[in-house]
């Protein structure tokens, strides 16, 4: 493999003297090594790139000599485009054994449960985190020296990858083995909003006590769970290099191409009203699946379209609010196949002023006094999404807007302070 780098970044092979940052300190002790420079990152001189292309820059420096795994899906691309395991694959001192996928499979376009395989191009074995079970063997990873983790997440509390990266911590933990993150941006940037759940979900969807929104890249986020919820487990992280905490993904420099990381997700528009618009999923009304603009519209053939555009342009800043209709064909959920929707479409316009938690607080608000009966919720579903029981309360009449997202303020700030300790990059601040 060449030796020129890929960037213009010549300082990466002193970064790469600083890339392994064990996490199994609590937030009181200090790291067991060297942690990426944080000057370097609030002011990047060579551009933006990942953890993948850091890597390969360095001729997989940090993987020397190791037999490893790869959890990871197509997103994971390296600057030119080519995927995660081939990288690892090509890389001279690094046996790459086996592939592991989430949720949506190794293609990140799978709908329902995945099964195993074989990825043509390479030969290796694809085992599935998404069919008959949800984490690694701790005997598949005896043999192993490390499992690596490069799967590009949307920084959502209810988006199963961050699920996906607890049990696998946890079963690095049982077979005694690191688990090393190629790190990627968290598109939304590192703000926090929602509220703050106590104790681990009871469901695969929500099971980190996070809130919705927790502004941690995957290398951050696993150096949190190890220290708040995993003691014990040793986490490594292949930092980004110019990265911008405080930026959205299209806001680094040079901006990275968005790649789906699930079918849903296919623009990055609809990533950053996720947030919000994913907590109306239990309830009868569409978030816009089966159509070319998912998670950026919500309808219902029922829904005084209108009024909700109303509402929300009186709560929520920041945005715009269209009417519109739109007809599902083929949706995953089943919702609304081939009927009109009368519906609203959000583009956001302020980014800064914008909160997408917003529209979801005021939308049940809404939908509470104008359709209750048809909206049709289901409370089990969306406390596992939330963690509290903020919105049903708001939906039922039980509870004041305003009430709640002051209390969500207050948790906002207490896990800020409480991620302190295992950010790379610093903050927006």
């Amino acid at each position: 493999m060449t030796t020129q780098p890929r960037f213009l970044h010549p300082s990466l092979a002193l970064l790469l003297a600083a890339l392994s940052c064990a996490a199994e300190q609590t937030p009181d002790e200090a790291p067991a090594s060297g942690e990426p420079v944080v000057e370097e990152t609030k002011e990047p001189a060579f551009g933006f790139a990942t953890g993948l292309d850091v890597l390969a820059d360095g001729d997989g420096a940090a993987l020397d000599g190791r037999r490893v795994a790869l959890l990871t899906n197509d997103a994971a691309r390296d600057v030119a485009g080519l995927p995660a395991w081939e990288i690892l694959a090509d890389l001279e001192g690094v046996e790459l054994v086996r592939l592991y996928t989430p949720e949506h499979g190794l293609g990140a376009d799978a709908h329902g449960a995945v099964s195993d395989d074989v990825e043509p191009v390479t030969g290796l074995e694809i085992v599935s985190l998404y069919g008959g079970r949800r984490a690694p063997e701790p005997a598949e990873l005896a043999g192993l020296d490390a499992l690596v983790y490069d799967l590009p997440d949307v920084g959502v509390r209810f988006y199963t990858y961050t699920s996906t990266l607890y049990l696998c911590l946890e079963a690095c933990r049982e077979a005694g083995i690191p688990l090393v993150v190629l790190d990627r941006p968290c598109p939304p940037g590192d703000g926090v909003a929602g509220p703050l759940p106590t104790g681990l979900g009871d469901n695969f969807v929500g099971l980190v006590p996070l809130p919705v929104l927790y502004g941690m890249t995957p290398g951050e986020t696993a150096r949190w769970i190890a220290g708040e919820l995993l003691p014990g487990v040793v986490v490594e992280v292949v930092p980004l290099n110019g990265y911008k905490p405080g930026a959205v993904f299209d806001e680094q420099s040079p901006p990275p191409p968005w790649r789906a990381t699930s079918p849903n997700l296919p623009r990055l528009s609809g990533v950053l009203l996720y947030p919000g618009l994913g907590l109306f999923e239990p309830t009868a009304l569409s978030v816009g699946r089966g159509t070319d603009s998912p998670f950026e519209v919500l309808g219902a053939p029922w829904l005084d379209a209108a009024a909700l555009a109303d509402h929300w342009t009186e709560h929520v800043p920041g945005a715009r609010f269209e009417t519109t209709t739109f007809t599902p064909s083929a949706p995953s959920d089943g919702r609304h196949d081939g009927a009109t929707c009368q519906g609203v479409r959000v583009v956001v316009e302020d980014r800064e002023a914008f909160e997408p938690l917003g529209l979801a607080l005021w939308g049940y608000d809404f939908l509470g006094r104008r359709h209750p009966a048809r909206t049709a919720l289901k409370p089990r579903f969306l406390r596992r999404m939330l963690g509290v029981d903020d919105l049903q309360r708001v939906f039922d009449g039980e509870a004041d807007s305003v009430v709640i997202w002051t209390a969500w303020l207050e948790d906002t700030a207490a896990f800020e302070s409480r991620r302190e300790p295992y950010l790379l990059y610093g903050n927006a601040d």
